[in-house]
């Protein structure tokens, strides 16, 4: 038996152990390819090999389709992390995180070059879908397979790691100088124009004198009287009208109705349909608008249309709003995307940032959940790029940041809210 046969039965077996994607025929070609050019190991991969592989060697093959370049770089993936689970990956090659970002980014160009005139069509659901593998070898020995498991345990840490930095790396380094702190004026004046603090406040007045609620909550009727009152419903079905799931073809998979994880995903926005009457409910009764009893919630003084504040209770008013915002309308979504807006804005120089770069910095991120659920590369990509938007959308009101058509400015508000996540990050990516 060869040394990279037994090597791919041993990853077969790895994967199907850990319930990871593998197309064995895919991965085969793959390592001919690279072990056949070169000379390089099967179990050496330096950094730019992934590109070298997908834009250089694979080429000299027959053409691949969008789904199956999907399969291949999830096949990829599978195989780097049992490389390094199991401590047989080389020294001198990256770690299966920076490999992953490679093949991702190399696939659409993959896709592009193979594409004939005749392959601009839309995609059939069959063509999206990248099965499951089938049976798979049993261990030949059980110690390795205790052996293994113990390195998946140090890589399960590894990779955490590697995801903390990331998201750190959001933020000023060496190189880049902090911002400084905007003047508190300036976030109270931008507090006074969120369209979100002032629902906040003209909520607080609705709530009036005192309502009757039941265990602390609004009863059904009070419910549909204040999406009624202040258009509650138009927004939850912009929400829903801008799910990801709208993509073609993906909920008619079988293969993605089995994968997907629903929290992640969004899937369960059909169960969550007051997220706007949440954040107007948690983001007065934080501020201090509204206080809630187990039998009556009412509106405190400081909804008074009358009532004075100074510029640091505007700004901490919308603050409180502004995250409360984020929080309760990504409901079990990653907050990713907003901090991949946020973050820099705390970079000295920083002032506005590209829906673009954030679609493309999300498609690259390990926790994007759209690019392992077995969709083809194209059809994963709109996807991503339509959570992005949704996402960035949601908090539009919030005031945390100026939207210019795809260019996101940066506003003072935006940058107290940021320091708010540095200052508790762990807590807010536990979120996503």
């Amino acid at each position: 038996m060869g040394e990279n046969e037994l090597l791919l039965r041993h990853t077969e077996t790895w994967a199907s152990a850990k319930n990871r994607p593998l197309d064995r025929d895919l991965l085969e070609t793959a390592i001919r390819l690279w072990t056949g050019h070169g000379g390089h190991a099967a179990q050496e991969w330096p950094a730019g090999s992934a590109e070298s592989l997908l834009l250089q060697q694979w080429p000299t093959q027959a053409h691949l389709t969008d789904a199956e370049v999907g399969a291949l770089v999830e096949s990829l993936e599978t195989f780097w992390r049992f490389l390094r689970a199991t401590g047989r990956m080389r020294s001198g090659s990256a770690e299966p995180r920076a490999l992953t970002k490679e093949a991702r980014r190399a696939a659409p160009k993959m896709i592009a070059a193979a594409a004939g005139p005749e392959q601009h069509r839309p995609m059939t659901v069959e063509e999206a879908l990248v099965e499951w593998p089938g049976d798979v070898a049993e261990w030949e020995d059980e110690e390795e397979f205790e052996f293994e498991d113990e390195f998946e345990d140090e890589f399960a840490e590894d990779y955490f790691d590697d995801f903390t930095r990331e998201t750190w790396a959001l933020l000023p380094d060496d190189h880049d100088g902090w911002a400084s702190d905007p003047p508190v004026e300036v976030s109270a004046w931008e507090a006074r124009k969120s369209p979100l603090v002032q629902e906040c406040l003209r909520f607080a007045r609705w709530i009036g004198d005192g309502k009757r609620i039941t265990g602390g909550v609004l009863r059904p009727a009070q419910v549909r009287e204040a999406s009624a009152e202040f258009d509650l419903g138009d927004w939850e079905r912009e929400f829903l009208a801008r799910s990801p799931h709208a993509v073609p073809g993906i909920l008619d998979s079988p293969a993605f109705g089995d994968r997907a994880s629903d929290g992640r995903l969004g899937g369960i926005d059909h169960l969550v349909t007051t997220r706007a009457l949440q954040t107007l409910w948690f983001a007065c009764t934080y501020a201090g608008l509204i206080e809630v009893e187990s039998t009556v919630v009412r509106a405190t003084p400081d909804a008074d249309p009358q009532h004075e504040r100074s510029p640091d209770d505007w700004a901490r008013l919308g603050h409180v709003s502004a995250v409360l915002g984020v929080v309760t309308r990504h409901f079990l979504e990653p907050l990713d995307p907003v901090l991949r807006v946020l973050l820099p804005f705390l970079r000295e120089g920083v002032d506005r940032v590209e829906v673009s770069e954030v679609q493309d910095w999300w498609w690259e991120h390990d926790k994007n959940p759209w690019t392992y659920q077995g969709l083809g590369i194209s059809q994963a990509r709109t996807a991503s790029d339509r959570q992005v938007e949704r996402l960035l959308w949601a908090v539009g009101d919030t005031g945390i940041w100026r939207r210019e058509r795809q260019t996101l400015h940066r506003t003072a508000l935006g940058m107290d809210v940021a320091m708010d996540f540095v200052n508790d990050l762990s807590g807010l990516l536990a979120t996503g």
